[in-house]
């Protein structure tokens, strides 16, 4: 045997060679890779939103009727006009009162958990000013989506439904939320309002 060749020791051969991945990095990686094409997606939507019917008229109105919707403030005064006018109907705008509410502190609980910021795309800034720099879920979104839901009970539903969708739409439209916060909004917000109406419905059947 040549003096210049070397026995290798037990297990060094394992050592050098790759280490086959397990299956939790696996689903790791495969994650990974999921949320990185997601993010893309939303990113791609998110400048459709930000280039597409952007003229100057359009952009004013769309400000001032998404001012409407910081803290519920359009839903909380349909609610209340509807507690105040139509007594027939009354305890359904209360219970719409209610699921706003509801739907507004899951909200807070949510955002404060993801923890997620808003975006930011360097040519276009976002066009209206935020409350804080959380981001999923959006609040517009998730208080509309629930609003509509119980109103549509008592209200034509095609033009409660277009006003709340108007409404959450109009956060990605102005840069201050990505389009998946949208679409959790209202995931959250219909969450909450099923979940008032069946306790509401327990409560009716006692």
């Amino acid at each position: 045997m040549n003096e210049s060749e070397t026995i290798p020791y037990p297990g060094t051969e394992s050592e050098n060679a790759p280490r086959p991945e397990t299956l939790e990095e696996e689903a790791g990686r495969r994650l990974l890779v999921s949320f990185d094409r997601l993010t893309r997606l939303d990113l791609a939507l998110l400048r459709i939103l930000r280039t597409r019917g952007h003229a100057r008229p359009l952009e004013v109105v769309v400000l001032r009727y998404t001012r409407w919707g910081e803290h519920a403030a359009l839903w909380h005064a349909v609610a209340a006009l509807g507690v105040l006018l139509d007594r027939r109907l009354r305890t359904t705008y209360l219970r719409a009162t209610v699921v706003i509410a509801l739907t507004q502190a899951a909200n807070f609980v949510a955002k404060t958990l993801i923890s997620r910021a808003r975006p930011l795309l360097e040519d276009l800034p976002p066009l209206s000013p935020t409350i804080s720099g959380l981001s999923t879920p959006s609040a517009h979104a998730s208080t509309s989506a629930a609003a509509a839901s119980v109103l549509s009970d008592t209200l034509p539903r095609l033009p409660v439904y277009f006003a709340a969708a108007v409404m959450a739409l109009s956060r990605p439209y102005l840069g201050v939320h990505y389009p998946s916060d949208t679409a959790a909004g209202v995931a959250l917000g219909l969450l909450v309002a099923r979940a008032v109406r069946r306790g509401h419905l327990r409560l009716e059947r006692r």
